[in-house]
């Protein structure tokens, strides 16, 4: 859960439930990736957004990037830095067993745990 001093008062997220989430390493590997995500290389800032993904040779992947004429390869296991990996989660409420869908960033806000809906 974020522990910024800005964080928003949950009593304030009428709608949307508790979501108690797991802080993600700084660094995953390659092969968690997929088309959409924005991405650093260790050791480098610059962000690279995924326009298409391929295997190419296993264990390595080939990358399209945006704003990038050539692609580029990863192996599985090469660590990078995920700056923004949209995900769907099926979640089911703690106290009431309802299930709703929630897409959090993973980068920004972690990987989402145990939810306590909106009607609690």
């Amino acid at each position: 859960m974020s522990t910024t001093p800005n964080s928003p008062d949950p009593k304030r997220r009428a709608g949307k439930g508790f979501i108690v989430t797991v802080e993600q390493t700084p660094t995953i590997h390659a092969a968690a990736l997929r088309e959409g995500d924005t991405f650093a290389l260790v050791g480098n800032d610059s962000p690279l957004t995924i326009l298409t993904r391929r295997r190419h040779l296993q264990p390595l992947w080939l990358l399209g990037l945006e704003g990038h004429n050539s692609p580029i390869t990863l192996r599985d296991d090469e660590a990078i830095r995920p700056l923004r990996m949209l995900r769907a989660f099926d979640l089911t409420c703690q106290i009431c067993k309802r299930t709703g869908r929630r897409v959090p960033g993973l980068p920004v806000h972690r990987i989402p745990q145990p939810w306590i809906c909106d009607q609690h």
